[in-house]
């Protein structure tokens, strides 16, 4: 269980975080437009690093980490 609340703190975190990247990168776009293809590569680095880890995670422990979210499910939030 201890472990269980740990994740959910870093989980959090990890939200806070992302939430203050999207925010400036609204800021960035609305001040600079012609930001867009610098941002755009870095958030498709950030996104292709994340789902990287995850896949390399499972692979490393024979476990489908992305078996674990219902994509379908994530449309509702």
């Amino acid at each position: 269980m201890e472990e269980q609340n740990e994740m959910i703190h870093h989980l959090r975190q990890a939200l806070a975080h992302l939430d203050q990247a999207l925010n400036m990168t609204v800021q960035s776009l609305r001040e600079s437009p012609e930001s867009k293809k610098r941002t755009s590569a870095i958030w498709e680095e950030f996104l292709g690093t994340f789902f990287g880890k995850i896949r390399a995670k499972g692979k490393e422990n024979n476990i489908n980490l992305l078996s674990l979210v219902s994509f379908p499910k994530l449309r509702k939030f």
